[in-house]
């Protein structure tokens, strides 16, 4: 006689169950939402952080989270050199992260930690402390920084006194002697002065530890304007610093610096920014900031040099990011695949990309990011001996250079036996706004400044693309990169952007997002103003 069998299973949420991570080695989530919030731990830290310390960096936000009952994160995924992705619970079904890369170590894997019962976690999944691994200093910019010539030769005379290799001062074109830099600081002082011989060696420690450890080239340009009595006094002075320097013989041009700049007493240091020539820090601020970094140590002389740069006027700091993504992506793209190359670069797409790199007869041939940077250098450049405003010139001269580049000769393709027709796919951009709005709550839509910095750096993507809808430099990125970092470190974010859609991938060295080829820009555009508009009023 057969028998029939209810069961009834109910939640008892009054003793929820114990829940530890779990590891899973070489897996990664289907999307993250995020990654750990800056106030836990910087972005740079992150990337250079042991698996024990991210540990620890994530069970303190954790702590927190959940003490505020907002918790909506069910784990992590990392690697060594990657930042720590949070994730929820639309990250699953997991995959296995081998993609293009079957070769790594298990050291060198994405893991993902997510939350299970805790009897589903073996006792030795535990993460041990590991002493810290010295990971490479990050890549050298490759683009050319547009640097208003013409204002600072009009400053500083058409040369400068730069020291070589051996210690040895020579004359050097002043374009040449401050050529990419981001800052540019005027030191002003002299050998009699107490206080000035007092500073100089903390200016020096300063300055070597930023050009040798933290910024070689894309950093800070320190010059020597001089108010030594005489030349055997300034030679005697100037022998210890590895600065450029105002030559002594031209005594006039050094006072009018000074006269510029209100310099009532020595030692002083104004610091400028390159491409607006513009004060990033006072006169009365930057002695003693750099005093105290000093003091604390090299990471403070990294933090506050990072600091500086964030203090420069909005269009400049713009202008470097625009530059970052049209040509440090692209540089990127046009690496050749090797085994820690991403997915958009495998084997397999390489008839897509124009052929670079050299000539049958052996000459280099300019890539697309060589070009794109020396043309926006000359157009800059053209444009400023105009009369045009720097920032203005600027933003000019990269639209013109895309432009051109745009219509400069590729490979053509020939027509395969499938063929074929794109249709865009449009919606309703009322719809559209209401859909996206609602994802806006996991992003906690009552800060309005949130919203709007996501919004704002999803709009400049955007408006990339439009400018070049045919380049795919311009449609895919990383999401650990400085500036879609501004996304990627609100949790939420990226949920928010693929609601607008845009796309969320793993490429094996990275999580990437894209903007398909299949989305209507134009309505992609008009929502984000629509949405910028609304947080705005």
């Amino acid at each position: 006689e057969s028998e029939s069998i209810q069961l009834s299973i109910e939640l008892n949420l009054s003793a929820p169950p114990k829940v530890m991570l779990r590891s899973e080695f070489n897996i990664v989530p289907a999307v993250v939402s995020g990654r750990l919030p800056e106030q836990n731990m910087s972005l740079k830290t992150q990337m250079e952080a042991t698996n024990h310390h991210k540990r620890l960096a994530f069970n303190a936000y954790m702590e927190n989270q959940i003490s505020s009952a907002k918790s909506s994160v069910v784990g992590y995924t990392t690697k060594p050199g990657a930042p720590i992705y949070l994730i929820r619970n639309d990250a699953f079904p997991f995959r296995r992260a081998d993609g293009v890369c079957s070769t790594k170590s298990e050291k060198d894997s994405w893991v993902t930690y997510h939350f299970l019962p805790e009897a589903l976690v073996p006792d030795d999944d535990i993460i041990t402390f590991e002493p810290s691994v010295t990971t490479e200093k990050s890549t050298i910019p490759k683009f050319d920084i547009p640097i208003d010539d013409v204002y600072f030769r009009g400053l500083l005379g058409d040369r400068l006194l730069v020291k070589d290799a051996n210690n040895t001062p020579t004359l050097v074109n002043v374009s040449d002697a401050i050529s990419n830099t981001r800052l540019i600081a005027l030191y002003f002082s002299a050998h009699w002065c107490g206080p000035c011989r007092g500073f100089t060696p903390l200016l020096i420690e300063f300055y070597d530890y930023l050009k040798n450890e933290v910024a070689p080239t894309h950093g800070l340009e320190l010059i020597f304007v001089s108010s030594d009595r005489d030349e055997a006094q300034f030679q005697q002075y100037y022998q210890k610093m590895p600065f450029a320097a105002i030559p002594f013989s031209d005594r006039p041009l050094a006072q009018r610096i000074k006269s510029q700049f209100a310099v009532q007493g020595i030692p002083s240091l104004v610091v400028i920014d390159s491409l607006s020539g513009r004060i990033v820090v006072p006169q009365d601020e930057s002695r003693r900031l750099v005093h105290q970094a000093c003091q604390m140590g090299e990471p403070a002389i990294e933090r506050l040099f990072l600091s500086w740069l964030e203090n420069v006027p909005d269009e400049s700091r713009s202008m470097i990011e625009i530059l970052e993504l049209s040509c440090a992506e692209a540089e990127n793209n046009a690496t050749k695949t090797s085994e820690n190359d991403s997915i958009m670069n495998s084997k397999a797409e390489s008839y897509l990309r124009r052929a670079e790199g050299r000539h049958e007869d052996g000459k280099h041939t300019p890539t697309s990011q060589e070009l794109l940077a020396a043309r926006v250098k000359k157009i800059f450049t053209k444009l400023v001996a105009e009369g045009t405003e720097p920032n203005t010139a600027g933003a000019q001269a990269i639209q013109q250079a895309t432009i051109e580049c745009k219509h400069s000769p590729t490979t053509s393709l020939d027509e395969g036996l499938v063929l074929g027709k794109r249709q865009n796919y449009s919606q309703d951009d009322t719809n559209f706004v209401k859909i996206v709005s609602e994802e806006m709550y996991t992003l906690h839509s009552n800060d309005k400044s949130l919203v709007l910095g996501v919004l704002v750096v999803a709009k400049k993507y955007i408006a990339n693309v439009q400018k070049d809808p045919s380049n795919p430099r311009f449609r895919t990125f990383r999401l650990g990169n400085k500036v879609f970092d501004q996304i990627t470190s609100k949790l939420g974010g990226v949920n928010l952007l693929t609601s607008l859609g845009f796309s969320c991938f793993h490429s094996d060295v990275d999580f990437m997002a894209s903007i398909p080829l299949s989305m209507d820009l134009e309505l992609m555009s008009t929502v984000v103003e629509k949405i910028i508009d609304k947080y705005t009023d």
